[in-house]
């Protein structure tokens, strides 16, 4: 059993780990170490990287578990080709690249505890990085299959014939409500740039006939009155202050048909905040990139 010293020393040198982490991923190093496996020479060459540099990095990977070297080649581990290889069913490659992505505003937690405003805002963080919404989004989608099951089989939805799914992103809950709600028709909002990755998911999908879309700011785009028997916000308050929250609500309530319903689904703390970790924890991420979110 590890003692105080040890598992604070771990956190002091945790950023290690996840940085190799996310290096690898965005070099696509696992692609080429999977099936017969490749030398640190050829993977320079490949990736166009320094030769020492990058066998110092393949070295950390072995270590922590990822790699596998043998003979001077490096093998991927099991876990690797499961969850890290590009087009593999549990691929967390997007959400590595998100949180690389991330990486500069967590650099500034000094700045924004004093200042108490983000110094890099998420448009800051996307702009100029092309392609990567799109990764982003499909990301998203990979992580709330799972979720999305589980909350609509704990939703009774018979008799509900519409829904809005604000600040719906890829859909993936949209899609998993309407496979649980046979008579239901679902509606997206969300910004035009995301919408363009939703409708490209749901091109050929079984459920297209049955989603339409709404291009807009969730704060300005209004819902209607009396239209939709659920309206969800799946990881979206979280992004809010309390006033935007309440006002949200507030166009949610108008929009309810009698008898419907609102469902929120975020990362909650305790009453007095200081719990679950996970939680607290993504209230500082979220300080870190918005200026009213936690």
């Amino acid at each position: 059993m590890k003692n105080n010293r040890e598992i604070i020393g771990e956190l002091i040198c945790g950023y290690r780990k996840a940085k190799i982490l996310f290096t690898a991923s965005s070099l696509d190093l696992f692609s080429l170490t999977t099936g017969k496996g490749a030398g640190a020479r050829q993977i320079s060459r490949a990736r166009k990287t320094d030769p020492r540099a990058t066998e110092i990095l393949l070295d950390s990977l072995a270590a922590m578990g990822f790699m596998i070297k043998r003979a001077g080649l490096y093998y991927n581990s099991a876990m690797a080709d499961r969850f890290l290889l590009p087009g593999k069913r549990e691929y967390l490659g997007h959400n590595l690249h998100y949180q690389n992505m991330i990486w500069d505003a967590w650099s500034k937690l000094e700045d924004v505890v004093s200042k108490g405003k983000t110094v890099f805002p998420l448009r800051k963080l996307l702009s100029g990085r092309k392609g990567f919404l799109d990764g982003y989004i499909r990301g998203m989608n990979d992580i709330a299959a799972g979720p999305a099951a589980e909350i609509a089989s704990r939703l009774s939805l018979s008799g509900s014939t519409r829904m809005l799914d604000v600040g719906g992103g890829p859909g993936t809950y949209t899609a998993a409500f309407l496979n649980k709600g046979r008579k239901m028709k679902g509606v997206i909002l969300d910004l035009p740039e995301t919408l363009k990755v939703t409708r490209s998911i749901f091109k050929g999908h079984p459920l297209s006939g049955r989603v339409s879309f709404i291009e807009g700011d969730y704060h300005k785009e209004p819902f209607g009155n009396a239209v939709y028997d659920v309206i969800l916000f799946s990881n979206v308050t979280h992004d809010e202050g309390p006033d935007e929250n309440l006002n949200l609500l507030r166009k949610a309530f108008s929009a309810m048909r009698g008898g419907g319903r609102v469902v929120i689904h975020d990362f909650m703390v305790d009453r007095d905040g200081a719990g679950p970790e996970f939680s607290a924890l993504f209230s500082v991420h979220m300080l870190v990139y918005t200026n009213k979110g936690r």
